[in-house]
């Protein structure tokens, strides 16, 4: 096929952007250290850690240290008797030996912490989401401002023409007006594509928290695979079991159960083994020459039987059982929405591979049509107007099929989040998308 200015301009502009730069592989990991929502994430994760400890110490020994000193006066019929200091020292330990909420506690604590983990994983898959949208936003707004610039430079060429064909008298005054008018929106068109640029790149400057020195663009052509495995069903099976989403609404149904079973347990006794022992210095209480200094020492296990406490525990029942049966319904909304998601992503997925080659067959049509269009305006056929629509509709068309790549790149990495298997080494596959010049 024979290939016009423009086609050639416009393999041109593409192929001077493939300058090396940073890849979306490198970008993610320098996100991974500077993106703000995953590190308040990755802090949230480590405060949550805490809560297993926290619980574990209400079943471990509770060790006390007093001392007191108290000066003391008497006084017999108005008159004063004896002014002395009563000193005490000890120690008190307490072993809980049966706390039921205790020890639930501790298992809560332990769900909290996988939950947390599930959060945490689910934050790191997001973070690669926003950075792959940051990264190929910016690739599309550099391809638009190009295409911009280049359809700018072809409308120039077609007023240039239609000025010189209307000074001769073989064309009319429309055809000098129609590509003046194309050519003012082709520069407004410009414009708007390089302020969209500038927005898109300080976008991905807050996950990075610098501008980047430079941005990987697309292979030419792109390979295109279909899901793996191909079955929609298999996909919606592996993110029951898989997504990090069920997984923190499965956790959450657990600690609320886990709640019921706490706030019954205050009905229950508990039994603590307590022991002290201490020094008592106390002058008034003896009469010399006996020491005023005595030791005591005891040990003995505490029993507490809760009888009524104004209904408080039976309020905290209901309302953990209330509780349960949200997290139940909860679960049954993610479980839902999740399923939903995947076949979503999978139908974006495979549509998008159907309309990637669609529009690259559209742009060999064309661009022949354009081609026949020149050929027709020389010989007399056809106008400068039909040019210029020819060429809109190629620049339009590249426009269509670079925005379809760049959806079905983020589609297949959409897919492996939504089931939860999205992971560096799938964003790193979808960086070797890109070319390194």
């Amino acid at each position: 096929m024979k290939f016009t200015r423009l086609a050639l301009a416009l393999a041109a502009t593409f192929a001077a952007a493939t300058a090396t730069g940073a890849d979306l592989a490198a970008v993610y990991k320098d996100a991974r250290l500077s993106d703000p929502v995953y590190q308040a994430a990755r802090a949230q994760y480590q405060a949550t850690t805490e809560r297993l400890p926290q619980a574990r110490s209400g079943y471990l020994p509770q060790l006390a240290a007093t001392a007191s000193i108290f000066r003391n006066h008497g006084e017999r019929d108005g008159i004063a008797d004896r002014d002395y200091n009563t000193k005490t020292l000890g120690v008190t330990l307490a072993q809980p030996v049966l706390r039921l909420q205790n020890w639930i506690a501790i298992t809560q604590a332990q769900n909290l912490v996988l939950q947390a983990e599930s959060v945490l994983a689910a934050s790191l898959q997001d973070l690669a989401l926003r950075v792959s949208q940051a990264y190929f936003d910016v690739l599309l707004a550099r391809d638009n401002v190009a295409l911009s610039e280049t359809q700018k430079t072809a409308i120039d060429q077609q007023l240039a023409q239609a000025k010189r064909n209307f000074e001769v008298g073989t064309a009319t005054i429309v055809d000098t007006l129609e590509a003046q008018a194309r050519y003012d929106q082709s520069v407004a068109k410009e414009i708007a594509d390089k302020n969209d640029l500038e927005v898109k790149l300080r976008a991905l400057q807050v996950l990075l928290g610098k501008l980047p020195d430079g941005l990987t663009p697309l292979k030419e052509p792109l390979t295109l695979s279909p899901p793996t495995p191909n079955d929609i069903e298999a996909w919606v099976r592996t993110a029951a079991d898989s997504s990090f989403t069920v997984a923190v609404a499965k956790a959450n149904l657990d600690i609320a159960q886990q709640e019921v079973a706490r706030q019954r347990a205050g009905h229950l006794p508990t039994v603590d083994l307590t022991g002290s022992i201490g020094r008592i210095d106390d002058p008034g209480s003896t009469v010399p020459p006996i020491s005023p200094v005595s030791r005591v020492g005891s040990i003995g296990f505490t029993l507490s039987v809760p009888i009524f406490s104004g209904g408080l525990v039976q309020s905290r029942v209901r309302e953990a059982v209330a509780l349960r049966d949200r997290a139940q319904q909860d679960l049954e909304n993610a479980q839902r929405n999740v399923a939903q998601s995947v076949r979503a992503s999978y139908l974006n997925v495979t549509s998008g591979i159907a309309q990637v080659r669609a529009l690259e067959q559209a742009q060999v049509s064309t661009q022949s049509q354009l081609d026949s269009t020149i050929l027709g305006r020389d010989v007399g056929v056809r106008t400068s107007v039909d040019v210029l629509n020819a060429q809109q509709q190629v620049f339009q068309t590249r426009r269509d099929l670079q925005q379809a790549r760049y959806n079905y790149l983020l589609n297949t990495l959409r897919l492996k989040a939504a089931a939860g298997q999205l992971t560096e080494t799938d964003v790193e596959e979808v960086s070797r998308s890109l070319s390194r010049g």
